[in-house]
């Protein structure tokens, strides 16, 4: 049997390989070629190597990638270092413009409250008719010369007093006019009528209250109030008498306060037209509303008794059989 055929190439025994050495001390060369058959010792070296290539190959050296890698981190950082330093600066000078911004601030706030610009140098007055201008002023007590802004901040307290010193006065505001003045605008009330006392004339304002005012003759147009004694009376009259249309405000001359034992509302009314109206105050807007339509179907001036319904006659103190009509309600 041939040797080759016997032998395995990749596995020989012990004493295979005592035979291989004896036949080369010998001079006699093997038929099987020995380059072939390896120990297991160059295998395990093969093998080594094998897997350190494989190592080598999966993982290679990092050393050039780091050290590229190091110095593109270097360039880049020294391409940044001019931005980050602008950067920096741009902060440092928006800190420091706030800062100076804030301390100029408070110098420009301390000049102003020590100059004159913050002291009240001016006031004037608009919109006032009846009442000086002065007086105004001097009853508002503002101070010129004071602290402007704190004499503004108790602005309520100045119109007020305007409002309660002068009674033609209705509404009083005040306002900043200029860098360092005030304006006072002036609301007066209307006079609406005169009351007359021993052929002396005092102005009646539409809110009922009579001025001490003095006036020796009537002003045209406006109605006289006659033989009124309390204040509340006339005061109640001006409330129903505000709410009149203005063709019939015009249309009365005079109005005089005739109380009966019984009805302590009555009250005359001489119109212009030559008739006379006998009507209870609280009952002035609802009857007067009839006035026309009455007048019209009168003959000639006469009397209406509105006191209890409605009715006409002559001022010949005889009352007529005609009676216009019964109650208000008729009349619609």
């Amino acid at each position: 049997m041939d040797t080759t055929d016997q032998l395995d190439e990749q596995n020989l025994t012990p004493w295979q390989r005592e035979n291989l050495e004896y036949l080369k001390t010998q001079g006699d060369q093997p038929v099987w070629s020995p380059s072939v058959v390896k120990s297991e010792t160059e295998e395990q070296e093969e093998k080594a190597d094998e897997a350190e290539e494989a190592q080598t190959e999966e993982f290679p050296s990092d050393e050039p990638e780091t050290e590229e890698k190091q110095k593109k981190t270097y360039e880049s950082f020294a391409d940044r270092l001019p931005k980050i330093k602008k950067v920096r600066n741009k902060r440092l000078f928006r800190r420091l413009t706030l800062i100076v911004s804030v301390f100029l601030i408070a110098i420009l706030i301390v000049l102003y409250f020590v100059s004159p610009l913050s002291k009240l140098g001016s006031v004037s007055v608009t919109g006032s008719e009846a009442v000086d201008s002065q007086q105004i002023i001097a009853q508002s007590k503002l101070e010129k010369g004071q602290s402007l802004w704190e004499q503004f901040g108790d602005r309520k307290i100045y119109e007020e007093k305007i409002e309660r010193q002068l009674p033609r006065v209705k509404k009083a505001t005040i306002s900043l006019s200029g860098i360092n003045s005030f304006n006072i605008k002036i609301t007066e009330y209307e006079v609406v009528a005169l009351e007359s006392v021993e052929n002396v004339y005092h102005p009646i304002l539409e809110n009922g209250k009579i001025l001490p005012e003095e006036m020796k003759a009537p002003i045209s147009g406006m109605p006289v109030f006659q033989n009124f004694k309390e204040q509340s009376v006339i005061k109640n009259l001006m409330n129903s008498y505000n709410k009149l249309p203005e063709d019939m405000k015009k249309n009365i001359s005079e109005i005089r306060y005739a109380p009966s034992n019984a009805n302590k509302e009555l009250i005359n009314l001489h119109m212009k037209d030559g008739n006379q109206v006998i009507v209870n105050i609280s009952q002035l807007v609802e009857k007067m509303a009839y006035y026309t339509k009455v007048a019209g179907q009168m003959e000639k001036s006469g009397i209406i008794d509105m006191e209890v319904g409605i009715f006409s006659y002559p001022f010949n103190n005889e009352e007529t059989e005609e009676t216009v009509e019964e109650s208000s309600q008729a009349l619609e």
